[in-house]
């Protein structure tokens, strides 16, 4: 019977990828056979993480990045297109939180913050990946949302306002590729708890 989830020789693009979830990501898609693409801002994670991989005997690629320079995001599509010449997965798991005290405390620029590294590091780097899937007609795209998306937690305003919209973002991302490009791509959120 064919496994209708092998990833062998699949590319596979994850933001973050050098944080806690990210790094069992891409030791358990390495270890699948994929071709994983390690975007992250941490230098020495990114690189550290790339040798462990490569020394497991996987294939492995790290590219510095920040998910909110459309720029920076724009020279990693070049290098990937250029290495492997396809997208087969993106995982939008860049994200961070910053604690709040009371409504009366919020720091708008830290909020700010929050929802721009939550929401814009994945609305940027899924308009830049996924010119890739839209040419091979196919593509799976993964948000990272949270489960304080859906029951808000105290202390995160910003957090968990950013990942309802992650959320919203992922089903509006379904219908419009879907509607405008065919139904070989998917994307789907997934909302970790605690």
């Amino acid at each position: 019977m064919k496994n209708l989830f092998s990833v062998q020789d699949k590319v596979i693009v994850i933001t973050g990828a050098a944080g806690v979830l990210g790094t069992s990501m891409v030791h358990h898609f390495a270890e699948q056979g994929a071709k994983v693409v390690i975007l992250d801002r941490n230098e020495e994670a990114g690189r550290r993480l790339e040798e462990e991989v490569k020394a497991e005997g996987g294939e492995v690629m790290f590219l510095y990045t920040d998910v909110l320079d459309k720029q920076v995001l724009e020279g990693n599509y070049t290098e990937i297109m250029a290495r492997y010449g396809r997208i087969d997965v993106l995982i939008n798991g860049a994200g961070g939180n910053m604690a709040d005290k009371t409504i009366f405390d919020l720091d708008i620029e830290a909020v700010r913050k929050v929802v721009d590294l939550n929401l814009f590091g994945i609305i940027l780097p899924t308009m830049t990946f996924t010119r890739a899937m839209i040419e091979q007609k196919q593509g799976s795209i993964i948000n990272i949302s949270s489960e304080s998306a859906i029951r808000p937690l105290t202390r995160v305003a910003g957090y968990g306002v950013a990942k309802a919209a992650v959320t919203n973002f992922t089903k509006y991302m379904c219908g419009e590729l879907a509607t405008k490009y065919g139904d070989g791509l998917r994307v789907n959120a997934i909302a970790p708890g605690f």
